[in-house]
């Protein structure tokens, strides 16, 4: 799977946060067991400092058997019963020097041999780490705090305290439950501030590419709204600086590129012209020697496709007849002043309402004053002839994005098939029974010539809507 320059930003940041919140987590529970071992430790202690004391009284009082006595007496034995409420401990008992349980917490262990645990002042004493491994090694374990017991200076027992390593790490977990959420709040808001960030540091890689998917659809005058100040500015300067270029030159390079063609495709027809007046002219002369009607209606049938291919490349010509551009800032509002006055006629026989909406706002276009007439001459004619039985045709101009103006002629006509749509600009294709098929291949060879856009919209039953843009200027 492909991971994108902002993924690969948001998951490092996310993992070196997660790796320092991981070391910290682990820093703080070794902290935590070292607390807990210390606390254990000293637990464990007391409780053997109280039996000792009390042990020590028990013997000195007297007795032929000193195991027997302490065995006997209810305020060790109470005192054994009690430490296991003390947190971590799981017993309490006095042994003989064979290691023979003498009291135990567990009445029933009572002499039995005890089991050595390991060594809890010597685990406390370790490093914190060491104590962490220690405590969540295995199954778990039991630790022994160890105190000799002496009776003058002879040993005859010893009191050993137990302490649990599973019940350690059932108390490490409670505490560490509010490190986890706020380990857990961390990461969260690391993988959020992440986001910001890379949204902030890649905002102006996303709008150059913008800037380019624009200037490739040739939209004109694109600019990047970049910080100047930094390096993605200074290729946002570079950027806007041959927009600008492009910009002044496209239209110019355009016009003459189509002249040019129009140039070539005009010769062409011309030369096909001539072949077929001459043609016509012997089939003229032909046909006084033509004495049979077999043969005069012959005559007539290539008269007559001579006549229709010589109407194709009539229409050939006025489309593809050079003419250069004459460029200048041109008043929409004007232009449609003097348009409407040519379409009011066609409007009005056919009891269509003419709207123009062309506010003071509306900037000016950089086009050919005549070429942009007729277009808009043939959308609105045609407009008007789709609404055979009355309608509206309203003609809506606004600044449109890319420093463009966008123009939209909207009837409430027939509509136009969806099958006929995609035909519709192509030379002689018409669905009108006079109609020639070249109007519409004008208008879109004059939007081409200012380096702009046209499409159409059309719904059958409901009406069309031509939108043209073009450049501002």
């Amino acid at each position: 799977m492909r991971v994108g320059i902002k993924g690969k930003q948001v998951l490092g940041v996310t993992s070196i946060v997660g790796v320092v919140v991981l070391l910290l987590s682990l820093l703080y529970l070794a902290g935590l067991a070292h607390v807990n071992l210390e606390e254990s430790r000293a637990r464990a202690e007391f409780i053997a400092d109280a039996v000792y004391h009390r042990a020590r009284e028990v013997v000195a009082a007297g007795g032929a058997d000193p195991y027997q006595a302490l065995q006997a007496d209810p305020g060790l034995r109470s005192i054994l019963d009690s430490s296991l409420y003390s947190k971590n401990v799981t017993f309490a008992a006095i042994v003989d020097v064979r290691g023979r349980v003498v009291a135990d917490t567990d009445p029933a262990l009572e002499g039995q041999p005890l089991p050595a645990g390991g060594d809890l002042t010597a685990l406390a004493a370790r490093a914190p780490v060491s104590q962490l491994l220690a405590i969540y090694r295995g199954q778990g374990q039991n630790l022994e705090f160890g105190e000799p017991l002496r009776l003058g200076d002879t040993d005859f027992g010893a009191i050993r305290i137990g302490v649990s390593t599973l019940l350690i790490r059932q108390d490490l977990a409670t505490s560490l439950r509010p490190a986890i959420v706020t380990a857990g709040a961390a990461m969260a808001v690391s993988v959020l501030v992440a986001m910001l960030l890379a949204q902030r540091l890649l905002r102006p890689i996303h709008v150059i590419s913008s800037g380019l998917t624009r200037l490739g659809r040739g939209e004109l005058g694109v600019r990047l709204d970049l910080d100047p100040h930094d390096e993605f500015g200074e290729l946002g300067t570079s950027f806007n600086a041959v927009s600008a270029r492009l910009s002044e030159d496209r239209p110019q390079m355009a016009g003459r590129r189509l002249a040019a063609l129009g140039r070539l495709s005009a010769s062409v027809a011309h030369e096909v012209k001539n072949p077929l007046n001459a043609m016509m002219i012997h089939l003229e002369l032909l046909r006084q020697y033509v004495d049979s009607d077999a043969g005069r209606a012959h005559a007539d049938v290539i008269g007559n496709e001579i006549r229709r291919l010589d109407e194709v490349v009539s229409g050939f010509l006025k489309f593809s007849r050079p003419e250069d551009l004459k460029l200048q800032p041109i008043q929409l509002a004007g232009l449609f002043e003097e348009l409407m006055p040519m379409v009011r006629p066609e409007a009005d026989g056919a009891g269509v309402q003419l709207i123009v909406e062309c506010g003071p706002d509306v900037p000016d276009v950089n086009g050919d004053p005549t070429m942009l007439q007729q277009a808009f001459l043939n959308l609105a004619l045609n407009a008007c002839q789709a609404m055979p039985d009355g309608g509206t045709l309203r003609i809506h101009a606004e600044a449109a994005r890319g420093r463009r103006v966008s123009i939209a002629f909207a009837d409430t006509g027939v509509g136009i098939k969806p099958e006929h749509l995609e035909r519709i600009f192509d030379l002689y294709y018409t669905t009108k029974e006079k109609g020639s098929g070249i109007g519409l291949s004008m208008v879109y060879r004059t939007v081409q010539m200012h380096d702009g856009e046209i499409e159409v919209q059309s719904t059958p039953g409901v009406g069309t809507t031509f939108t043209i843009l073009l450049p501002q200027a």
